[in-house]
Formats: structure tokens, sequence, C-alpha cells
């Protein structure tokens, strides 16, 4: 018998990130949902993700990926977890502490979403070593470690799933050797592009095992943080130079995650 899917999203709490978890929750999927802090999932708590099914839940944990590795030797990340009373469409929410992948025998985990980002704030010659560490931790070190644990995980967790299980990946149109150089973004650029490179070949070694790997390269996405942080001229700056390319929005990149989910099936 299928047991519910599982989706693991990181960058869950606003932008791209959050509009992935309300799709998926939308299309029966369980989420687990990775916040650097706990703080920053008060709007989520307010309004939760949907439940529209009886076996269906939603959990948040607030890891820092920033912090690697040190977070993957963590058994436990403070968080809170949604669910509904059977026969009831009433919301609980209890806070307490969970490990990454722990669930309830009835769920399992079907698809990853590296969703996590930090851009950088001024050009690599004036970034510190404190800053290109973030960069990368966060970017590129944290994704590879959870396609890691995720896939050790799926491996076990397909023969029960209605569907192969699947890691999706965002990168971005600045990791793309082809695409045009935005000046500034020498480190973000380098770190999803890496993302990128990894996530082609990681899709060709677990090939046999049936678990796909896909990456995504969104070119400008409006409403997002990322874009309303930067200053005016660096905005200017990135709609000049990408202004040939479509302007995608959040929910944009939460169907076309859905649509790789449900592919090759």
């Amino acid at each position: 018998m299928s047991k519910t899917p599982v989706a693991l999203i990181t960058g869950a709490t606003r932008g791209i990130g959050r509009a992935i978890v309300d799709k998926l929750s939308s299309e029966g999927l369980s989420c687990v949902m990775v916040g650097s802090r706990k703080e920053s999932f008060g709007p989520m708590k307010k309004s939760p993700p949907v439940i529209c099914r009886e076996s269906q839940w939603h959990r948040g944990l607030a890891i820092d990926l920033a912090q690697w590795p040190q977070w993957t030797h963590q058994d436990k990340f403070d968080g809170f977890h949604f669910s509904t009373a059977a026969g009831s469409h009433t919301y609980r929410c209890n806070d307490g502490a969970w490990p990454l992948l722990d669930f309830a025998p009835s769920s399992e985990l079907a698809l990853l979403v590296n969703c996590a980002g930090v851009t950088q704030a001024s050009p690599a010659l004036r970034c510190d070593a404190s800053e290109i560490q973030q960069i990368t931790n966060v970017n590129y070190l944290s994704a590879v470690s959870l396609c890691n644990m995720a896939a050790k995980r799926m491996l076990r967790s397909r023969k029960h799933l209605s569907r192969p299980p699947c890691i999706v990946n965002i990168s971005s149109i600045l990791g793309d050797p082809t695409a045009p150089v935005l000046t500034g973004t020498a480190l973000y650029g380098a770190s999803k592009a890496a993302l990128a490179q990894f996530s082609r070949t990681l899709a060709a070694e677990l090939a046999r095992t049936g678990i796909r790997v896909h990456c995504l390269s969104p070119s400008l996405v409006a409403q997002t943080d990322m874009v309303r942080t930067l200053e005016d001229t660096s905005r200017a700056r990135l709609q000049s130079t990408f202004g040939q390319f479509p302007v995608q929005s959040p929910q944009d990149i939460a169907s076309q995650v859905w649509e790789l989910y449900g592919s090759d099936v």
C-alpha cells in the first residue's frame, strides 16, 4: 500500500520556497519546511499550508544552513508540527523538536526541493571569508548534504510510493555559463553553477536506482526578497542584463517543480 508522500523544502518560509510549499500541500503532499530561524515561520503559523486529506501534515524546522557542516551532526531541530484532528478541519500546531527525516510509519520521503539561497552584498573582491563561506555553505554545500541524506532515505522509501522519488535543486540563470555576466554576482553565480553541475552528475549516478534528479535555473523572479532587497542600481542592472528573458513568479517555479515531480512516471 502506498504511503503518504512527504516533500522536504528548504528556504520554505518565503518567496519561491513558500510558493512551492503552497503548491505541494494543495496537491496532498505533507511538507517538511526548513527555515533559518524559528522566528522566520511567524507568517506561516498565521497562514499555514493547506491540509486537504486526513493523513496529511506539515512540519517546520529551524536549521541554519550557513552553519555547515555543524547542522548535519545535529539530531533534532526546533520547530512546530501542523495537523488536524480526525474528522475535523481545525488545525493543531504543536511546538517541539524533531529529527529532519523522522516521519510516522504511514509517511515516506518522496521529494526534496533545495530552494534556500543567499545573494552577495558586494563584488567578490570586497567579500570577506565569512561571507564567502556563508554563500557556499547555504547555496551549495548544505544542498549537497541534503541530497545525500534524502537519496539514502529514498532508496528505502521508493517501494512504498506511488511514483518514483525525486530531487529538484533550484539553481539560477546566473550560474549558467551561456547567460550574460552580471557583475557583483561572482560568488553567487559560482555557487549556483556548482549546484547545477552537481545535479547533472548526481542524476547520472542515481539513474539506475529510479531516483530522479532535476535542476531548475530560473531567470528574473519577481516578488522575492532577493530582488526586493537589491539596491536600485543593482536592480536596474539586473533588469537590463536579463530583460530579454521572461520574468517569472514564485508560483511559476512552484508549478514547474510539481510538473517535474509528476513527470517520468
